[in-house]
């Protein structure tokens, strides 16, 4: 007995733990032997960087251990890590004892689960629809645009399957993945959905059409405008019939004034559905209607962004800033991410755009990190972090490579710690029942005297930043929505808002990953 509690207390000593591997040396590694050994680690964030080096490199020789692991993990954060890892790299039974697994945990892991599923390379769909089909996963979008971004091919029969699966939720998340990404959807689906007997379908089909063929009704496939200019025997719920009201109008029928519209846009069915409503649909309303969800906007909110009078005449779109093609980089098992640049001795500021190509399940092969303003000790942080990464990709139609732009101040966090399992895991936009951030503290930006002296007096130019504000209120990423044509006001202003902190967003009274715009005003004057 007592030789037994010696030998518990050495393998509890310093000198016996000394030889645990730390997370930085586990990260910079694919060797199988090492990754099993730091699945079995008793430290919780050793185990989570195994399983996402395991997932990323990918190293499937560590699947055993990565199984038993999970069957007795304790601990949320790897326990996410190991769920992924599995989901995305093991067989069809490892998906489904990660699905199971999953149930443990907060609802957010499920939405990890399916963004797992989503990435691989066989039988997704038939996994999304025995395993997450009536889970609690809620990012349906986001699972189809990774989805048919590795498989564009296919998308017309992702669409009818879900149609035979009666799929709400699922045939919801793919027309906004559609929509989101300006990708047409195919025009046998879409009739199909159009005379299904399922009223959440119908009504969702016939305002994606309506939103996504307001500017060009003519672009419109005659299968389409058949099905929308045929007379319905029956008269449909009022959020369903007065979109086919307006594809009727777009499709070139007189604009006749009904009460019964009248009194659906003066309702609450009408105000969660035309929540700041394009101007592109707007234009197909008569006066009366669009007096009524004027009235309705200042009501409802302070925000309204409806002008008084209808805007007459064609709807041009506005010419926005591209995307980039994918997000990175992405968070990190707590911790991670300062224990890599820690072991790297990186304590400097950068600045710059890196080249990164990616495969089909989003993981990084090829990194250029040569532009980035930094030691060369950061760099050979970020692309570790960036390896450890899996990207996500903003369109459908994204490519497999591009830049990714990197901006952190000295003093600034690197905010992409992952938050413990929750119960909401989505990055959702500002806006609705999404309460905006609230900048808490402000670092006004550094102005060049190169860049005020081309300005001239009197004059201001405008720089706006898309960022993801964390639940803990920090900057995790920055793109550039408009940039002014100084160079160094652009990079000012993002070194400038790294530094910021907020008040997070917050849905039903749970702080949440929330995209947020702010702009920035560089006078001179």
């Amino acid at each position: 007995m007592k030789n037994a509690l010696l030998l518990l207390l050495l393998a509890m000593s310093p000198a016996a733990l000394a030889d645990e591997p730390a997370p930085a040396s586990v990260a910079s590694t694919d060797s199988a032997e090492v990754l099993s050994a730091a699945l079995h680690s008793p430290v919780a964030l050793t185990r989570a960087t195994a399983a996402r080096v395991a997932m990323v490199r990918p190293v499937a020789a560590v699947l055993p251990q990565l199984r038993e692991s999970l069957a007795h993990e304790t601990d949320g954060v790897a326990a996410r890590e190991e769920i992924r890892a599995l989901a995305l790299i093991g067989n069809d039974d490892d998906v489904a004892a990660a699905a199971a697994a999953s149930r443990k945990w907060p609802s957010g892991v499920d939405n990890q689960l399916a963004e797992a599923i989503a990435r691989r390379d066989a039988n997704t769909l038939e996994l999304y629809h025995s395993l997450l089909t009536g889970s609690r996963m809620s990012n349906h979008n986001e699972f189809f645009r990774m989805y048919l971004w590795a498989h564009p091919g296919l998308f017309p029969v992702t669409a009818s399957r879900l149609l035979a699966w009666h799929d709400k939720a699922g045939w919801t998340g793919l027309l906004q993945a559609a929509f989101d990404s300006a990708a047409a959807m195919p025009a046998g689906p879409m009739v199909a959905s159009l005379g299904m007997p399922d009223d959440e379908i119908r009504y969702r089909s016939v305002w994606y059409l309506a939103r996504g063929y307001a500017t060009e009704p003519q672009a419109m496939p005659d299968p389409l405008r058949a099905a929308l200019l045929e007379p319905r025997a029956e008269a449909e719920p009022d959020r369903e019939d007065f979109g086919r009201e307006l594809l009727r109008r777009m499709l070139g029928a007189e604009r006749k004034e009904d009460d019964r519209w009248l009194k659906f846009l003066a309702s609450e069915d009408a105000d969660k559905l035309l929540h700041n409503e394009s101007q592109a649909v707007l234009q197909y309303f008569t006066d009366a209607e669009y007096r009524v969800r004027h009235n309705r906007c200042e009501v409802q909110s302070a925000e309204c962004l409806l002008p008084a009078a209808r805007p007459s005449g064609k709807t041009i779109p506005s010419q926005e800033v591209r995307e980039p093609a994918f997000i990175l980089p992405s968070p990190l098992p707590a911790g991670l991410a300062a224990a890599v640049m820690t072991d790297a001795r990186c304590n400097d500021q950068w600045l710059g755009v890196g080249q990164v190509t990616v495969d089909a399940a989003g993981r990084v092969g090829k990194v250029d990190v040569s532009q980035i303003q930094t030691s060369s000790a950061c760099r050979r942080a970020i692309e570790t972090i960036l390896r450890l990464s899996l990207a996500t990709p903003a369109s459908l139609k994204s490519p497999m490579i591009g830049t990714v732009l990197l901006a952190k101040a000295r003093k600034a966090p690197f905010c992409i710690d992952e938050a413990p399992p929750r119960e909401m895991e989505r990055l959702l936009r500002a806006g609705g029942d999404v309460k905006a951030p609230i900048a808490k503290k402000r670092v006004e930006p550094y102005f060049p005297a190169s860049a005020r002296g081309l300005m001239g007096g009197s004059a201001h130019v405008l720089v706006i930043v898309e960022m993801v504000i964390t639940p803990e209120g920090c900057v995790r990423s920055m793109r550039l929505i408009k940039q002014s044509p100084f160079p160094e006001l652009n990079g000012a202003a993002l070194l400038a808002i790294s530094q910021w902190t907020f008040i997070p967003g917050y849905l039903d009274g749970n702080p949440v990953d929330v995209i947020f715009n702010l702009t920035i005003n560089f006078r001179t004057g």
